[in-house]
């Protein structure tokens, strides 16, 4: 999962560039989504969680949640 924010995020990155108009958007999102996923998942490998970190992940999640239509 860790290698997923090294390829995914940077292609995304390399991609929203130079996208053409209908793509900006949805790359866009995209990108955020991947970000979130990543963010999450190294937040979740904490040995231990506190009210702030919890409060970290669920924000994570939410914003995750949100954007995950643009991979339908």
């Amino acid at each position: 999962m860790e290698a997923l924010g090294h390829v995914i995020v940077p292609v995304f990155g390399v991609t929203i560039l130079k996208p053409f108009a209908s793509q900006r958007i949805p790359f866009t999102e995209a990108l955020l989504c991947a970000k979130k996923l990543e963010h999450f998942h190294l937040m979740a490998q904490y040995q231990y969680h506190t009210e702030t970190t919890i409060e970290y992940m669920e924000n994570y999640l939410e914003k995750l949640l949100c954007h995950r239509e643009v991979f339908s």
